[in-house]
């Protein structure tokens, strides 16, 4: 019987420590800093989104959450056509010519640039804890009292940190009129971690401009 017992004690204690580590794990996007110099009457409509970077995947996966987000908010969202490999990321001033000839074609209110500001990985190591707990078993005069003693195991909690920057550039001026920064803790995935960051860029550039019915 105590054994049993303590069996089961020691399943609930690891379930609630996997519990516990899943949660430390989970993605999340928090907002940072903000700043808007955007004109009372300015209407952005129409938005150009474009993710700096070469990488294929990661300019995907964050223009195409942004562009869902911002539609369900309703903005009208276009993106730059072409493959990223293609596109002149060495060439500020070609590629600065490239958005902007593209925004005027398509005759977009901004163009909403992200831009990777640094990632920070961090690695702390949480001890091994030894825990007691007063356990009572059996009925009446048969209770027997007792500790029950466990070894939580030490581990590694990871925590990554992608720090973005998100700006909104007016067409006809060609000047930065709104400016993000935001966080992106512990990504489950790209997908997931493109999705949390979109949402927040999108939830406060909704609230700051006008745009939509």
């Amino acid at each position: 019987m105590k054994s049993a017992y303590r069996y089961l004690i020691s399943l609930v204690i690891v379930a609630s420590a996997l519990l516990a580590t899943g949660c430390m794990t989970s993605s999340s996007t928090e907002v940072t800093d903000r700043q808007s110099s955007v004109s009372g009457d300015k209407r952005y409509e129409s938005l150009l989104v474009l993710a700096v970077t070469a990488n294929r995947a990661y300019r995907d996966a964050t223009e195409k959450a942004l562009a869902d987000s911002l539609i369900d908010r309703g903005f009208r969202v276009f993106r730059l056509p072409g493959d990223s490999a293609e596109l002149p990321w060495d060439d500020k001033a070609a590629m600065k010519e490239l958005v902007s000839k593209q925004a005027k074609a398509g005759k977009t209110d901004g163009v909403l640039v992200v831009t990777l500001v640094r990632r920070e990985d961090e690695k702390n190591y949480v001890p091994t804890q030894v825990v007691q707990r007063p356990v009572s078993v059996g009925i009446g005069t048969q209770v027997n009292n007792y500790m029950q003693t466990t070894v939580e195991p030490g581990y590694y909690n990871e925590k990554k940190v992608f720090v973005l920057k998100t700006t909104l550039y007016d067409v006809e001026t060609e000047q930065a009129v709104w400016e993000l920064y935001s966080n992106t803790v512990n990504p489950a995935s790209l997908s997931a971690g493109a999705h949390d960051f979109a949402a927040a860029v999108a939830e406060v550039l909704s609230d700051d401009v006008k745009h939509g019915e």
